[in-house]
């Protein structure tokens, strides 16, 4: 119950601060340019695809809610909580993993997931799931 609290109070203070303004009939100004993420498994946009750890969702049935129903690597069948806040930050669509090789500098500039899933906080945790520690 206590992740929903945080999430949904996260949300509203997000509409808060945003505070959009109408430029042009149509274009909405927010005061956000980037959105960095670090978490857990829920907001890993698929680091791990890029690594050798086996904890990997790039497999069905994740991603066929997904845009293009392709599993990139998320750990869900659709979008993620970070793809929903930069959507609703008006920043970007979806929130690309840090280490895509095809990661553009826009892409970048705009917000990636750092995170991988199955890290745990001990390092010995990620040398056992072969993910990357916090301390990275």
């Amino acid at each position: 119950m206590a992740p929903t609290i945080f999430f949904i109070h996260l949300t509203i203070q997000i509409y808060i601060l945003t505070s959009t303004k109408p430029c042009n009939g149509s274009t909405l100004i927010t005061k956000f340019s980037t959105l960095l993420i670090f978490g857990d498994s829920t907001v890993d946009t698929g680091n791990n695809n890029y690594i050798k750890s086996q904890m990997k969702s790039n497999h069905r049935p994740y991603g066929q809610d997904f845009p293009g129903q392709v599993a990139t690597g998320q750990f869900s069948n659709g979008k993620l909580v970070p793809d929903f806040m930069a959507t609703m930050l008006g920043i970007k669509d979806i929130v690309p993993p840090f280490l895509d090789p095809n990661l553009s500098d826009e892409k970048l500039r705009t917000g990636v997931s750092f995170e991988s899933a199955r890290l745990g906080y001990d390092d010995v945790t990620s040398d056992v799931t072969l993910c990357i520690p916090v301390s990275k």
